[in-house]
């Protein structure tokens, strides 16, 4: 179905974390468009949509019968993983969270 078409496109290369690139992607659906992320490694990967388009799938989008098309499209865009991770600073999570979010979740963590 026309409408049931999830585009992404990438936005901005956030940077490394761990042993992978985080990117920001943009999110087409249904004439919408929302944020999203793909974190990649040589060997895995994970997106992540905005749980609205989710909840319009009725399922994880790893389950929607789109997603391999999905995948393989974004594949396409992102630069290889080799050329990148060496040109990627780490990734500063401390601008996205106050600093005591950031020290409850250390505390969390510890316990």
């Amino acid at each position: 179905m026309e409408n049931d078409i999830i585009s992404a496109d990438i936005i901005d290369y956030i940077g490394k974390y761990e042993d992978g690139i985080l990117v920001l992607l943009s999110i087409g659906y249904k004439g919408n468009y929302t944020e999203g992320t793909i974190y990649y490694t040589n060997e895995d990967l994970v997106l992540t949509v905005d749980k609205s388009i989710e909840e319009d799938l009725k399922c994880y989008i790893e389950d929607w019968s789109g997603y391999q098309n999905l995948i393989e499209s974004i594949l396409k865009k992102l630069s290889p993983y080799n050329q990148m991770i060496s040109t990627l600073k780490e990734v500063d999570f401390s601008k996205y969270f106050s600093n005591n979010e950031i020290e409850d979740n250390m505390d969390s963590k510890n316990e």
